[in-house]
């Protein structure tokens, strides 16, 4: 596949329902972006969107006021930015989410990191990934409790750090179409409305033979607005979970064995009802998991210096991710499943700059 050196326009797909505010923030954010780019090189913007009324209404006229092209999409994120692409115009695509913002030379980074020969693996370059960086996590309480969170947000911080990724959220990742169209783009019908996506998209393009290389500078902000509690992290980490299931039953080749606590608190209690004294083992089962929990709060607390209340609450959306696998799980009738997990981080996978080569190794989805 020969490289992009001269790509004659990048097209922006955009996946939403509901929050104009949030739409338009990030659209001028994109106006101002797109101002960085070579005056020979062409860009639109899509978005793709099934809010109900009244909010319908704000979001076309958001596109409208900023020359962005509306499209009436389905449910599902998958199926929205595959809608999105097959309208689209430009050799190269970029996934951005609703609730981020562009920085002024996002687009202008994304389109030289396509222009390489090859990635460092040497593979031909399919996609490009930039970090996501939350915008001012301190200033919101949610935000801070689970800033240090591997399971929130890695993936988002992972072009920061390497030079060639398996897979990469799409809060900011572009594609080469040609690239995309060859894996037929993302799987439409996944278990969750969002989650799990991203995932396969990458995992797939990698088994094609293409390469996802990372771009340091191509950074998106996002937003703290759109997550304001504990609460709604936990069901963003529950529906996570379930997505996991998704990848596992999906590429059961990536999934492994994994102690779920939660999936281990519900099989101990299963195996005791009908046992004599199953209560006394129910009961000393459910104090080694609150015993497993208390631990794990009190190195969150530790690790990154905070109260133990706050331990308490970052581990609580964590153990949400458990909770969330062992659900669909169960829901699909794979009991089996609950006691695997999807294996994000396969080191083998992920090239290292070379500053960062003698860490890399700590960087797991534990």
């Amino acid at each position: 596949m020969p490289p992009l050196t001269e790509p004659s326009g990048i097209s922006v797909v955009i996946p939403t329902r509901g929050d104009p505010a949030s739409v338009a923030r990030l659209l001028a954010s994109l106006a101002r972006s797109a101002k960085e780019l070579p005056p020979q090189v062409d860009h639109e913007v899509i978005v793709v969107d099934d809010t109900p009324q009244p909010e319908l209404r704000e979001i076309r006229q958001v596109c409208a006021d900023h020359g962005a092209r509306y499209l009436a999409g389905p449910r599902r994120v998958g199926a929205k930015r595959n809608a999105g692409v097959s309208r689209s115009r430009h050799p190269l695509i970029l996934f951005i989410d609703s609730d981020c913002v562009a920085t002024p030379d996002l687009l202008r980074h994304h389109l030289d990191a396509h222009r390489a020969e090859v990635a460092p693996s040497g593979r031909p370059v399919g996609a490009v990934a930039g970090p996501t960086l939350v915008v001012e996590p301190d200033e919101s309480p949610a935000w801070r409790t689970v800033k240090h969170s591997v399971v929130v947000n890695s993936p988002w911080l992972w072009p920061q750090r390497f030079a060639e990724v398996w897979w990469a959220a799409t809060s900011n990742l572009s594609v080469r179409r040609d690239a995309f169209e060859a894996i037929g783009g993302f799987d439409p019908d996944t278990y969750t409305v969002v989650g799990g996506e991203d995932v396969d998209l990458g995992v797939r393009l990698h088994a094609s033979g293409y390469a996802t290389v990372c771009r340091p500078e191509a950074v998106v902000g996002h937003a703290t607005d759109g997550i304001t509690s504990i609460r709604q992290f936990q069901r963003k980490m529950l529906l996570y979970g379930r997505a996991c299931v998704y990848n596992c039953a999906r590429q059961p080749e990536h999934a492994r064995w994994s102690a779920n606590p939660v999936s281990l608190l519900g099989l101990l209690w299963a195996v005791s009802l009908p046992v004599r004294r199953g209560a006394l083992v129910g009961a000393l089962g459910t104090a080694a998991a609150l015993a497993w929990f208390g631990a794990q709060a009190a190195r969150s607390a530790g690790d990154h210096g905070t109260s133990l209340i706050e331990g308490v609450r970052a581990t609580s959306v964590d153990w949400c991710f458990h909770l969330g696998i062992t659900r669909e799980a169960l829901a699909r009738k794979r009991p089996a499943l609950a006691f695997r997990r999807f294996d994000y981080f396969r080191a083998g996978n992920f090239i290292p700059l070379p500053a960062d080569a003698e860490t890399t190794g700590k960087d797991t989805d534990e």
